[in-house]
């Protein structure tokens, strides 16, 4: 998992830098305010995929009635798509027109969330397949529409849409075992009613996008989402890390302990912790990369980097309370029992707090935006109040856990990863003030960071293995392991 996080890492950097070199400011917080606007298109299919997915798990021809059901949510979802676009193109003064083309990125999304829905029941590993070819058919059209062409933001529309198009048509495609002609009402309205169920899971995640769009529509620039947007990317690898965690929750409900937490946290703390440091010392360096005017975002850039750090915190105590509740295990759940659950606890909380959180930074922009004239601080500030509100959910999740199960969290080897990242953060900073001050050109900049970023993770790989005979034992695991495929 981590290693397809990584290569999306990587393939979207790359596509972010071809963008932010040939997009204005301007043109790249459009760019993220549309994406914040497909997200809010995308909640009618959000509520129902989750019961798509578990039919297709049991192997039900479901692939014709959920493509039916897809068909009619589709003109809801483009609805709210241009309610957005039009109304959020008078409030930040651009072209409607323009904001509205954004739709054929959408379009080929929705085939996309079907193909999705029903393979991540059916044949998860497909999802990775997709995603693999997506990203590289990404920077490919990218590359030839943004940066030969020179066609600007529709050149990064057409790119996001063929991209989509491919990944959807992929998943679509190995759906047909799960394809029947006749349709299941029955199975439709089934799945419509278990919306409000999933409703706020959904809600929550649709607000955790709505500060961007906030800053852009409150202060009335997109250039505001633009710099927002360069920090969000930059820190992106740190602050997805949070996936590591994933694969502990099916392990939990299988029945795994204390020793399952143990492992699934000393993993993510041995790659968290030294990507959390080097960013600090090359967040700077890195928003240069994407263009050279972003670089004042580093601040920002590295609060979103903590917010990523303790939300990977966090996600041990939500998931420990998840992964232990057994309230779904009888095959009839009444709503009582889901609203009496852990699993509602969590996500009851998630959307507190992330309401709250939106709410701040509303007030803020509100007062900021006749006192404040800086971009960079309006971002930095807005990235504080989202620190201080995962903060909060870490801590209200860690000490759920602590009340409501035995599990626990152990930071017995985390000493051992703080001293190795410690030790390779001082070696590249060292080495990035003999650089001095880097080309405009990503080209010429690019090369003397990746070497800081190799040289960094031998330092960090060297001293842990001096220093932990654990790190050493699970080197070898790893050897022992590729050697079976090798």
């Amino acid at each position: 998992m981590f290693a397809a996080n990584l290569v999306g890492y990587l393939t979207g950097f790359l596509f972010t830098v071809f963008i932010t070199r040939r997009l204005s400011e301007e043109e790249f917080g459009v760019w993220a305010l549309i994406g914040s606007f497909i997200i809010y298109s995308l909640i009618p299919f959000n509520l129902v995929s989750s019961w798509i997915s578990r039919d297709a798990a049991r192997g039900k021809k479901i692939a014709g009635s959920a493509a039916a059901l897809f068909a009619l949510l589709a003109p809801i979802s483009i609805i709210i798509y241009f309610l957005m676009a039009f109304g959020s193109a008078a409030a930040i003064n651009y072209d409607p027109w323009t904001m509205a083309l954004g739709v054929i990125i959408l379009i080929p999304y929705i085939f996309l969330s079907l193909g999705k829905a029903i393979q991540s029941g059916y044949a998860p590993q497909n999802l990775g397949i997709a995603r693999i070819l997506f990203e590289i058919s990404k920077v490919i059209i990218a590359f030839y529409l943004v940066v030969m062409m020179r066609s600007g933001l529709i050149g990064v529309f057409i790119t996001m849409a063929l991209a989509y198009l491919l990944q959807g048509t992929v998943l679509l495609y190995s759906s047909r075992p799960l394809f029947r002609k006749e349709v299941n009402k029955d199975l439709i309205f089934k799945w419509l009613k278990g919306t409000p169920i999933n409703a706020v899971l959904v809600l929550s995640n649709v607000l955790t996008a709505t500060d961007i769009v906030l800053m852009g529509l409150i202060i009335g620039k997109a250039v505001v989402a633009g710099y927002w947007q360069a920090a969000v990317v930059s820190s992106a690898l740190v602050t997805s890390s949070s996936v590591l965690t994933l694969g502990l929750g099916p392990r939990l409900l299988s029945g795994g302990t204390q020793k399952d937490l143990d492992k699934a946290f000393s993993f993510s703390m041995l790659l968290i912790i030294p990507l959390f440091s080097g960013f600090l010392v090359l967040s700077k360096d890195i928003l240069w990369i994407l263009r050279p005017t972003y670089s004042g975002a580093w601040i920002a850039a590295c609060l979103l980097a903590l917010r990523g750090v303790v939300k990977s915190l966090g996600n041990f105590g939500a998931i420990a309370l998840s992964g232990t509740d057994r309230f779904d295990q009888d095959e009839k759940i009444s709503m009582r029992d889901y609203l009496a659950s852990r699993i509602f606890l969590v996500n009851k909380i998630n959307l507190t707090l992330t309401s709250l959180y939106i709410v701040s930074v509303a007030i803020y922009l509100f007062i900021a935006k006749n006192l404040v004239s800086d971009i960079i601080e309006l971002i930095t500030s807005v990235a504080a109040i989202s620190l201080l509100f995962r903060i909060a959910d870490a801590m209200i999740k860690l000490k759920l856990m602590k009340k409501l199960t035995e599990l626990r969290i152990n930071l017995k080897n985390t000493k051992d990863y703080i001293v190795a990242s410690a030790i390779m953060a001082i070696t590249i900073y060292i080495l990035r003030m003999q650089i001095g001050k880097l080309s405009a050109k990503a080209i010429k900049a690019t090369p003397p960071i990746l070497m800081l970023i190799v040289v960094g993770a031998l330092v960090y790989v060297g001293i842990l293995y001096l220093m932990s005979r654990r790190f050493r034992d699970l080197l070898k695991d790893i050897y022992v392991f590729l050697g079976q495929y090798l």
